[in-house]
């Protein structure tokens, strides 16, 4: 036997029994789907059974009938929830037609359309106002500072006057000692003092304000040239409609907050309606968990105690199930200590060609094999368990012949010893 043929038949043996565990494999996969399917259904005819019972409110275990209750309790409050919820939209919808009405009715009032123009021009006619008072104050002020330096000029050119007013007559720091009282009595008397002082202090004063009158003139006026020039780049006036939709913009924010609300509410109410609600889903699924738990005897007369016959055709269907579930748990059971068989077997040949592979016995042009070599039967027998790996290359050997011999010292292409004679 050539060592290709060898080759051949030893990789033609792995593949065998890994196409075998494939096969288990395949048949394993399909048991378990029937079995997953065949618990699917019964789960699906336990849950009907379930609903019926929860509808008919006969024999609910304890569990779902504690979630039936929240459910009740869950149900009532979506309920004062739609009702709190619709009374709020209603009440913004009336605020923002109230607030429509009053922003309209106050832009119909006379004088409340005032125009940009119209706005615009009564700015120009204060700014001119404001400029012909500023004018009018300067040119007064000027008057009036010639008019009082001149008056003033002539209390100053009073020499009795001036005397008086140096020594500080009629002040507290007069002091009658540096003088004649009697004779600066008689000169008061003279240049009639007491009014002159007193006219020329209002003269002092005016001068004084002069400054602040024309401050406050030329404030008036930057503050009219502000003004102008604010309205004359200033966008147009909101319309009404732009100030009503500006006033309630946050009501309006508020009814598609309290809608979207409104539409959850909703959608909870129509899946308690049609009970798809996660209670009552539940609720189902503890009393179909409580069904499959009971011996199929009891779910039986169970059924029977209720007045639907609906539950004893399902109930029937049921048993026939279980009756099936149990031949598909068997099948399945035996796939699997098949494909238990079927992996020793494929790990055995696998290690086998491994094994052959190191020694050298495997993709080597240097040894073929003597006739004589029945090689399926040797297989057949280390893969029945007769023959161990070291076992199965002994018996090898004993057909195996070199045909390029590379020896090293102390070393055979048979491993390690004394060489053959």
């Amino acid at each position: 036997m050539l060592a290709t043929e060898f080759t051949a038949a030893i990789g033609e043996n792995t593949r065998i029994y890994k196409g075998k565990l494939e096969s288990c494999d395949a048949r394993a996969a399909e048991a378990g789907r029937d079995e997953l399917a065949l618990e699917q259904k019964i789960g699906g005819l336990l849950r009907q059974v379930a609903g019926l019972h929860l509808a008919e409110n006969d024999s609910i275990a304890a569990e779902a009938e504690r979630e039936l209750a929240f459910r009740a309790d869950e149900e009532q409050a979506l309920r004062a929830e739609l009702q709190t919820v619709s009374s709020d939209i209603a009440n913004h919808v009336a605020a923002i037609r109230q607030r429509g009405a009053e922003i309209r009715e106050a832009a119909l009032r006379p004088g409340a359309q005032m125009d940009a123009a119209q706005i615009l021009q009564a700015a120009r006619e204060a700014y001119q106002r404001a400029e012909s008072a500023h004018e009018a104050q300067l040119a007064m002020n000027a008057e009036l500072e010639a008019e009082i330096s001149a008056k003033l000029a002539r209390y100053s050119s009073d020499e009795l006057y001036a005397y008086l007013k140096a020594a500080g007559y009629g002040t507290p720091s007069y002091r009658s000692e540096d003088g004649d009282p009697a004779k600066d009595e008689w000169i008061a008397g003279l240049c009639n003092f007491a009014n002159n002082r007193r006219n020329e202090n209002i003269l002092l004063a005016m001068q004084e304000a002069l400054p602040l009158r024309a401050e406050r003139s030329a404030q008036a006026l930057a503050e009219a040239r502000a003004e102008l020039d604010r309205l004359s780049f200033a966008p147009p006036p909101p319309t009404i409609a732009e100030r009503i939709a500006q006033a309630v913009a946050p009501l309006e924010a508020a009814v598609a907050q309290a809608d979207e609300r409104l539409r959850r509410v909703r959608a909870s109410l129509a899946d308690y309606a049609a009970r798809r609600d996660p209670r009552y889903l539940r609720a189902q699924e503890l009393q179909a968990a409580s069904l499959k738990s009971l011996p199929i005897a009891e779910l039986i007369a169970q059924a029977r105690a209720t007045p639907s016959p609906e539950d004893d055709k399902l109930v029937l269907e049921v048993v026939n199930l279980q009756d099936k579930l149990a031949c598909s748990r068997r099948d399945y059971e035996r796939a699997l200590a098949a494909r238990q068989h079927a992996e020793a077997d494929a790990q055995r040949a696998e290690a086998l060609e491994a094994d052959l592979r190191r020694g050298g016995f495997i993709d080597t042009k240097e040894i073929d094999y003597r006739d004589g070599l029945d090689l399926p039967s040797l297989v057949g027998r280390y893969m029945n368990g007769e023959l161990s790996l070291g076992g199965f290359t002994l018996e090898l050997q004993q057909f195996a012949r070199e045909l390029r011999p590379k020896f090293r010292y102390g070393e055979t292409a048979w491993g390690s010893g004394a060489s053959r004679s």
